[in-house]
Order: structure tokens, then C-alpha cells, then sequence
């Protein structure tokens, strides 16, 4: 991500009206899938072969359960090669992933490209002035390695140690995921940043760590000033981060993190409202020259060939990938809603061959899917989220698709690349190509004419103008 901040924050948190509370990998597996090929040409994505994921903000409420001092209780460990043979329950812990061989001068040139996506988001939507340490380059030290082969996660240490950087390699040259954090204890609103899905205090030696549905715990690899890995996420099996333990050189417990138990989402929203598009009206004066300045406007994306089964068979892959990740409590609607399957109706699809970039609509109108996939199947680059209709009957504005004003039959939307452009209208909802991996989010006037011709509608609009 891949990606904006405040998108991802919200697609992959959906966090309205109650506090957040998750953890970096519980982001790389939830945010949404953030592709960009035509920006970063050497890494595929899919969670590139696969995509860049961006992490949001890593933030915990401030009642958090995290405290360094005595703790009491031990474990048993081999002192020669730091293995712990056993907690305080008796139990043995998976051991702890090995260090990667690759050069810290590879592993930063493999992920200096999806530090560029992240710094350029971050300069689009201003989401964190407290990072001021420069691009990824030699003088940052790498504080952790842990991976065999092409696969590798690894966390990035600032020159003046204010800002670390993780990043999860599945291949050479595919970032799956990328973020940027303040290694500070801070405030964002009423809640505190953290970092203890990632760093332990200084003093210990041992770090293990226990993950939702896994019975036994994980023993993390240590690297320098505290910074820990369990290795590289997988996005169909990693859960939640549910406790983090640390321990001194002579096995004594030290440091203890659990995460709190999150508030119960507030639905604000009536059960009954569904979503109301507007009317489609049909122009009897097509649009092939921009009424502003007579010059040829850019055509509008094609209409996907693939039929609407084949769209929500291959976007069924990634939603349930979605599903495996969506443990905080989310708008109860947006479950509700159920799986993909042939009944949602696909409202908007653009794209060529297997290129993508689709809206559904569930059968009960409340929630839209939004599906971007550049390859058949969820193994190659893709970028979903769901979101569920809001009070007014609409849904949220979204920088990859809009709603069709009520009123307008012909949009042009003002891209700064190919100018003015005609956009594609479907079902009330439009789209000006494309769009998938927000890595260029730029803000654009879009223009709404009427059947005959004449602008009844201007408004600016957030969008990601730099299609796949």
C-alpha cells in the first residue's frame, strides 16, 4: 500500500466512531491491497507479485495493558544459541525465524522504491510531519532481518533513531508491504502510538510472542535497539498480535504488553437506510470536446469484458482473503453482508484482458466491494476494501470511483496527466480509468454536464489519477 493514510486507516481499520486498536501486522494483513506497476516496475504486488501494502499508523488506546519492570516469572532457554526451550507454562515456543543472509545494502535497495510510494503519499496528504528523516538510504542501519531467501522482513532504523521503517520482501524486488513510524511514544487524537508489535524495551534478551489462533507461542527474532520480527506475514494465515513478553539475560520476564480489548463498534447509521444512486439520464449531446476550452477530451475507460460472473468469481478470491484479516471489531453491515458470489450486482467495471477495476453492489444495498485485480486469480496484484452506506444514503467518497450527481448525464473529470477526461457512467456510479493502488492521490476539479450539454455540476474531488 499501500498509500494515504487516511485511506488506509480507514478501509483497512474501519475504525468510525470507536478507538483503534491494532497492530502493524494486523494492518498488513487487513489494509487494503496497494498496487502500483506502473510505478513500481521492478516489484508485482498481491498482498507486487502481490502489491505494496503500506501500513497505517501502528496506535493503541490509552488504557493499553504494557508494562517493563519485574514481572516475575522466567523462562528456560539455551544460553548458546538463545533458543528458549520453555516459558513459565512449561511450553516450548516455536522457534525464532533465521536471520537473513542478503546484504543490508540489498534489503535497502529492494525496498527504497515502495519508501519513495510511502514518502510521496505522505507529501500528497501531509499525514505525518513528525517524519522528517529523509529517504531510505546507506545511513540507515538495518535493526532486524529475519527471512531465508528472496523472503525477507526487515526493519529500517533512522540515522538519528527517530523513525523506523518495515518492510516485508516476498521475492526479489516485491515489497508485500511497507510503513513508516515514529519510534516515539506520542499522542494521535486520544490515543497513543506504540510500538510494541515491533520493539521491547532495552534489557531484554528474549522475546516471544503469542498470535490469535495459534496455541503456541512464537519466539521473535531480536535484532538491535530492541526492534523484533516474527518474519514475513503471511496474509492468509497471520492473526493478531494478543501478547508481547520479554526477558532479561537470566531468563527473569521484564516487559509484558497484552492488547486491550477493543470497543464495540457504535452503528450510527439506521438498518434500513440502503443506497439511492441517482437517475441515469441519457445526454442527447455527447461530450467529444471540452466545452471549456474546444480541445478533444480524453475518452472514457472501456467497459471490461468480462462478464459479471467472471468479475465476482475473481474478486470472491480476494474478499475472502479480506475476511481473514478483519478481526477488529467493523461495521456489523459489512459482514452481514456476506461472501462475494453471483448475486452482487457488479455496478461498475472497467479494464482490459485480465486487468480490472470493478465496484459490487451486496444484494442487500448497503455495502459496496471495491475489487482491482491485474491478474485472474488473487496470487497476482489486487487492491480490495468494503465500506457500508452512510446515513444520507450514500456511499463514502472514494479516491478510486465516485457516485454520478443527482441531475448529470456526462462527467469530465480534470486529470493532470491526459487533461480532461470523459468519465465512465454505470449504474450512478463513474470512474476516469483504471484506478488502483492510490500511490498518486492528487486532488482535481470534476465537472458534471446535463443531457444537452451544459455544466449543472463542479466540485473537486481527491482521486488517483495514475492508473494501472
Amino acid at each position: 500500500m499501500s498509500t494515504d493514510i487516511e485511506r488506509l486507516l480507514a478501509a483497512a481499520a474501519d475504525d468510525t466512531d470507536r478507538p483503534l486498536t491494532t497492530d502493524v501486522d494486523d494492518l498488513l494483513v487487513r489494509a487494503r491491497r496497494s498496487v502500483r506497476r506502473t510505478r513500481i516496475t521492478t516489484v508485482s504486488t498481491a498482498v507486487l507479485t502481490t502489491g505494496v501494502i503500506i501500513a497505517g499508523i501502528a496506535t493503541w488506546s490509552a488504557n493499553r495493558t504494557e508494562s517493563v519492570g519485574p514481572a516475575g516469572e522466567g523462562i528456560r532457554y539455551d544460553a548458546k544459541t538463545g533458543q528458549v526451550l520453555g516459558d513459565e507454562t512449561g511450553t516450548r515456543p516455536q522457534p525464532a525465524p533465521a536471520v537473513s543472509t542478503l546484504s543490508d545494502a540489498s534489503l535497502r535497495d529492494q525496498c527504497k522504491q515502495a519508501d519513495k510510494e510511502w514518502l510521496d503519499s505522505m507529501r500528497e496528504r501531509g499525514a505525518d510531519p513528525d517524519d522528517k528523516a529523509g529517504p531510505l538510504d546507506a545511513r540507515w542501519i538495518v535493526a532486524v532481518k529475519a527471512g531465508l531467501g528472496s523472503r525477507v522482513h526487515v526493519i529500517f532504523l533512522s540515522p538519528d533513531k527517530s523513525v523506523y521503517g518495515t518492510c516485508a520482501l516476498t521475492g526479489v524486488n516485491q515489497a508485500q508491504s511497507y510503513g513508516r513510524f515514529t519510534t516515539s511514544s506520542k499522542a494521535v487524537g486520544d490515543r497513543k502510538q506504540s510500538t510494541a508489535g515491533t520493539r521491547v524495551p532495552a534489557g531484554v534478551r528474549a522475546v516471544l510472542v503469542n498470535v490469535d489462533g495459534e496455541r503456541v507461542p512464537r519466539q521473535a527474532l531480536l535484532g538491535l535497539d530492541g526492534f523484533y520480527s516474527l518474519g514475513v506475514p503471511d496474509p492468509s494465515t497471520i492473526g493478531r498480535i494478543q501478547r508481547v513478553r520479554g526477558y532479561d539475560e537470566h531468563g527473569n520476564k521484564v516487559y509484558e504488553y497484552t492488547r486491550p480489548t477493543p470497543t464495540p463498534y457504535r452503528q450510527t447509521v439506521p438498518d434500513g437506510v440502503t443506497v439511492k444512486t441517482a437517475e441515469p439520464i441519457t445526454p442527447n449531446v455527447v461530450l467529444t470536446k471540452d466545452p471549456l476550452t474546444g480541445k478533444a477530451l480524453a475518452p472514457p475507460p472501456p467497459v471490461s469484458p468480462l462478464t459479471d460472473e467472471q468479475i465476482t468469481t475473481r474478486c470472491r478470491g480476494v474478499d475472502d482473503i479480506y475476511f481473514q484479516g478483519s478481526r477488529s471489531p467493523q461495521d456489523p453491515r459489512i459482514k452481514a453482508a456476506g461472501p462475494v458470489t453471483k448475486d452482487w450486482k457488479v455496478a461498475l467495471k472497467t479494464g482490459t484482458g485480465d486487468k480490472l477495476t470493478a465496484v459490487l453492489i451486496s444484494p442487500d444495498q448497503k455495502v459496496y466491494a471495491w475489487c482491482h485485480m491485474l491478474a485472474a486469480t488473487a496470487k497476482g496484484a489486487y487492491d480490495y476494501t468494503r465500506s457500508a452506506v452512510q446515513a444520507n444514503g450514500k456511499f463514502a467518497d472514494d479516491f478510486s470511483f465516485g457516485m454520478v450527481p443527482d441531475g448529470v448525464a456526462q462527467l469530465v473529470v480534470d486529470l493532470p496527466k491526459q487533461g480532461p477526461t470523459r468519465a465512465l457512467i454505470s449504474n450512478g456510479y463513474y470512474i476516469w480509468g483504471l484506478t488502483g493502488g492510490n500511490s498518486d492521490i492528487q486532488t482535481v476539479r470534476v465537472r458534471g454536464y446535463d443531457a444537452q450539454g451544459k455544466q449543472v455540476y463542479t466540485a473537486k474531488k481527491t482521486v488517483d489519477p495514475d492508473f494501472d
